[in-house]
This record gives C-alpha cells, structure tokens and sequence, in this order.
C-alpha cells in the first residue's frame, strides 16, 4: 500500500452511533472508551464531534443525556438527535453524515456496544493519513480471550450465514474461514473482500464518493454492501492497529424479528451482488 507523510494537522473527526433501545450499561463503556479514545488524538484532530442518532421509541431522559454531555466536556461536541422513528441503520448514519459532511475530514461508523482501546482512533487515522489511496478501514476485534481477529469477512454462501446466525462455534471450518481467521491478525492488508458495521473509518470524501450507506437494507448487509463496493475500487484495507472489542452478534439470540430483517437484507445483498462469487 502507498504510504505518505501523516499529517492530521487542522483536520475534523465525526463520530456516529445509531441507538434503538440501546443497553446503557454497553453504550456507557462505548462512550467513556470513546472519549478516552478521542483524547488521545487532540494534538492531531482540531473539531471532534460524536452524533447520536436516537431511533428508539422513546427519548433519552434527561439526566441521562446531561451525563454524556458532562464526559465528553468542553472540547468534544456531542450531539443528541432524536428522530422518533426507526428508518433504519444505514440512514441512520446518513443522518449523522448529513450534520457533518461540510466539515469532517474523517467519519466513524461506530455501533454502541464498543470498547475502544485509547490508541485505537489515533492508529487509524494516522493509517489513512499515511496512505493516501485508502478511504475505508477495518479495525482488529478483540476476542474475549484478548486474541484478535480482523473486523473483516469473505464472500459469503447461505449455509455459512445460516450456522454463524445460529451462534455455530467459530471453530467450524466454514465460519473460520468465513471470518478470515486464517490471515496473521497483526498485519495490514488492502481491499479485504467485506468489513463488519460494528466499526467503519471512512475518510469522508469516500463515504461520500460511495453513495453512503443504502437505506433500503434497514438492518443487516448495509455495511457489506458499501465495504463491497469501496473495496471494488481498491480503497478499503484492514489496520491492526486500531483495535476495538465488539460485545455485539448472534442474531438467532435476538428473537426472530432480527431474524426476519437478517433475511430480508440477505436476499437482497445476493440478487444485487450475485449468491456465488
């Protein structure tokens, strides 16, 4: 991958996270790791905003939202919005776009059920920095036993998706493969063929050039879809560097509505970009 001089100097980072009933314990360790997080890149990112896309049935009370506003301080804005209504996680974070696609240099997809490590944003965007032609990055996963696994997947076939959604150990050959568990964890790799939702680094422009995330999916493959085609035109990579841990998945566990959605988005990731490739 080309590589060039990192210089973040002046530039503007947006952070958005889509809630819908969201686990306010998870959400608190997502915001008080994310804010750690955006610490550690103040020297390099001058604006740091975080947009929270509120799709739940009901608004945040109150002394919740003053809480996020006091750990975030003065230097990083934090912004509330509620939509009341669910179009989704893609136009979710579209909405969140939309607010900052003026300013920010940088964007972060980032799912609210995170633990950022403190240098996980200062690695990556030093990463698209350093390599000007990479507009999209995935981040290592931190597995429970403190190993790692790229935040990256292979072309995927119906049976591989149907024992992975009902929690099949990661040990089977096909989910192995599948997530990539084959590839040295510890080296960077360009245009890995899909890139989980849970984290996305986008420079802007490419979120942008990409069309953003197509809001006809709702729930699920969204983040496939564009990975997909950001790889397709050579401007993805995977940066083990940045490292989060994902305390999400297991659709079956999330009642059959997740399900429903799951194949919904399913069948229409495959009649676009093909069932076999």
């Amino acid at each position: 991958m080309q590589k060039s001089k990192s210089n973040n100097a002046g530039c503007a980072l947006a952070v958005s996270i889509v809630l819908y009933r969201p686990d306010l314990v998870l959400l608190t360790r997502t915001l008080d790791t994310l804010n750690q997080a955006l610490q550690n890149v103040s020297d390099t990112i001058e604006r740091s905003e975080v947009f929270m896309i509120d799709h739940s049935p009901h608004r945040q009370p109150d002394d919740i939202l003053t809480d996020w506003y006091k750990l975030f301080g003065v230097r990083i804005k934090i912004n509330y919005d509620y939509v009341g209504a669910n179009p989704g996680f893609g136009a979710g974070h579209n909405r969140a776009f939309a607010h900052c696609n003026q300013w920010a240099d940088y964007f972060l997809v980032a799912n609210p059920d995170l633990e950022f490590t403190p240098g996980s944003l200062a690695a990556g965007i030093d990463f698209l920095a350093a390599h000007v032609a990479v507009g999209l990055i995935a981040p290592a996963l931190i597995e429970p036993d403190g190993g790692l696994r790229p935040a990256c997947f292979r072309y995927p076939d119906v049976p591989t998706l149907l024992l992975r959604a009902l929690g099949v150990d990661a040990a089977h050959p096909r989910i192995a493969a599948y997530e990539c568990r084959d590839w040295d964890p510890s080296v960077p790799k360009a245009d890995p063929p899909l890139i989980s939702g849970c984290c996305m680094l986008f420079r802007a422009s490419t979120y942008a050039q990409l069309g953003r995330f197509d809001p006809a999916y709702f729930l699920y493959f969204e983040d496939f879809d564009l990975s997909l085609r950001a790889g397709r035109l050579g401007l993805s990579a995977y940066c083990p560097d940045m490292r989060v841990r994902h305390f999400g998945g297991g659709v079956a566990r999330k009642g059959w509505r997740h399900m429903a959605h799951f194949a919904r988005s399913a069948a229409r990731f495959f009649n676009i970009h093909g069932w076999h490739q």
